[in-house]
C-alpha cells in the first residue's frame, strides 16, 4: 500500500509539471485575404477599363484562326525525286470485344480485321504541300479525271488551296496518316486495291 501511494505522489507531481501554461509567444492577427474569385473579377474588371482584356481576346481569336487554316506542317518530308510505290496492308487485331447496340457481336478480342472488308472504299487520296505550286497544279490536273477524292495537305494553308481548286481540303494534322501510310516525300496518291491500299510516291 506505501508503494502504490508513492507513486500515486509521483505521477501527480509529473502532471503538474508538464502542464505548465508557456503564455502566448509573438502576437497573433486575425486572416485578411481576400476572397479568390473576388480579386479575380476585380482584375477582370480593371482589364476591361484598361482594353486589356479585348487585345487578349483579339490575339486569341487571331491565333485560333490561324492555327484552323493552317495547321503545323508534318516534319520530316519532302518532294519527292523519284516515282516509290507498295502496299499498305490495314489488318489489325483487335485488342477488345466490339459489339453492336442489340449486343452481337462485330468483332472479338484477338480477331484480325481488314477494315476494306466491312467499309467500302473507292476513294483517292491525295497528299500534297500546299505551299507547293507545283504539287498545287498536279493535283489540279488529277482532279480533272477523278470523281472520288480526298485532299489532305502537309503543309499549307487550307483555305487557299480550297478556294484554288475549288474543292474542300483537309489537313493531316499531327501526321497521323502520313505516319500510318509511311511515306516520306509528296505528293501522294492512296487508292484501294484488291484488299490493301495502293500508296505512291510521285515526281513531279
Amino acid at each position: 500500500m506505501r508503494k502504490i501511494i508513492i507513486a500515486f505522489l509521483l505521477l501527480c507531481v509529473s502532471a503538474s509539471v508538464f502542464s505548465k501554461d508557456y503564455g502566448t509567444i509573438g502576437q497573433l492577427f486575425p486572416i485578411q485575404e481576400p476572397d479568390l474569385l473576388t480579386f479575380i473579377k476585380s482584375r477582370l474588371n480593371q482589364m476591361q477599363k484598361d482594353g486589356e482584356l479585348n487585345g487578349i481576346r483579339k490575339k486569341a481569336i487571331e491565333n485560333v484562326e490561324k492555327h484552323a487554316v493552317r495547321p503545323e506542317a508534318v516534319p520530316g518530308l519532302s518532294p519527292a525525286t523519284a516515282d516509290k510505290s507498295w502496299l499498305y496492308d490495314p489488318t489489325f487485331i483487335v485488342n477488345q470485344d466490339i459489339q453492336d447496340m442489340s449486343g452481337n457481336y462485330i468483332a472479338r478480342k484477338g480477331d484480325k480485321v481488314n477494315p476494306l472488308d466491312k467499309i467500302p472504299f473507292n476513294e483517292t487520296l491525295f497528299f500534297i504541300d500546299g505551299d507547293n505550286i507545283s504539287q498545287v497544279k498536279w493535283l489540279e490536273a488529277q482532279l480533272k479525271n477523278i470523281v472520288n477524292f480526298k485532299v489532305i495537305l502537309v503543309n499549307g494553308n487550307v483555305r487557299t488551296v480550297s478556294d484554288q481548286i475549288n474543292e474542300r481540303v483537309y489537313f493531316d494534322q499531327a501526321g497521323v496518316l502520313t505516319t500510318k501510310f509511311g511515306f516520306q516525300h509528296t505528293p501522294v496518291m492512296v487508292s484501294k486495291e484488291g484488299d490493301k491500299l495502293r500508296v505512291t510516291e510521285k515526281h513531279i
